[in-house]
């Protein structure tokens, strides 16, 4: 074990890199490949999801649409019925 370590730090000391030869390669090539491809997928799951949210003005039951509508309309005939003029929209 210690000849290999030896040896690897001859060979390295011999070794010398030319800063403008130097390229990712392969590796890096298929590296950038896979994460385009994940975000491909994960794009594709998060708009699926996106989809199956309810719309905000759908008006389905579901959505609240409905439940919404009647609160609000259930508001407004009680804040008209106020003596007082509590209930008027300020402008």
């Amino acid at each position: 074990m210690n000849t290999l370590l030896t040896s690897a730090a001859v060979a390295a000391n011999d070794f010398s890199l030319d800063k403008n030869t130097v390229t990712p390669g392969v590796m890096g090539f298929l590296v950038i490949f896979a994460i385009g491809v994940v975000l491909y997928f994960l794009m594709r799951s998060l708009t699926g999801k996106l989809r199956a949210l309810p719309k905000e003005g759908d008006g389905s039951p579901e959505a609240g649409g409905t439940a919404r509508a009647s609160d609000d309309g259930a508001a407004g005939v009680a804040a008209s019925a106020a003596p007082d003029g509590a209930g008027e929209p300020r402008a």
